[in-house]
């Protein structure tokens, strides 16, 4: 189980720096892609464009951490949560757009299954931010043993 919550772990991370990295190469291509889901003021669109990419690099790298992971793993459900829920609305409402996901060089799409695939994404950050690694040390209570 260990192995797993590693993985995962690691996965999320290495996702959300390289996507974190991708959009903050192009602000002006991903302020464009987050102003076609038109779910923010005008004004904000160019804000998100240049915070957004950086909270996902801080995650991402928080996640690697341990002693970071768990608040890490929270934020990143989070952010897959209002991202599936950005997608989802623009699907609902007709909007054919790309993502943005992946910065600029790369056109993905807004789908369900990419819907989807976010939300299986934020239940395993879900879990991953539920899953406390302890030693084989410690006791039930969470303290560690004396070693004899």
């Amino acid at each position: 189980m260990i192995a797993l919550h590693w993985l995962i772990r690691v996965g999320l991370a290495a996702l959300f720096i390289w996507t974190g990295a991708q959009k903050l190469l192009e602000p002006g291509a991903f302020a464009a892609a987050i102003a076609n889901y038109r779910v923010l003021p005008d004004a904000l669109v160019g804000l998100a464009a240049v915070t957004l990419p950086v909270l996902e690099l801080v995650v991402g790298a928080a996640l690697l951490w341990p002693l970071y992971a768990q608040g890490a793993a929270v934020l990143v459900a989070g952010l897959l949560f209002v991202f599936a829920a950005a997608m989802a609305q623009s699907k609902l409402r007709g909007i054919d757009l790309d993502c943005g996901c992946f910065g600029a060089d790369q056109t993905s799409q807004v789908s369900w299954l990419k819907v989807t695939v976010n939300l299986g994404l934020a239940m395993l950050a879900v879990w991953t931010s539920r899953s406390r690694l302890t030693s084989p040390t410690a006791n039930r209570s969470g303290s560690a043993t004396a070693a004899g």
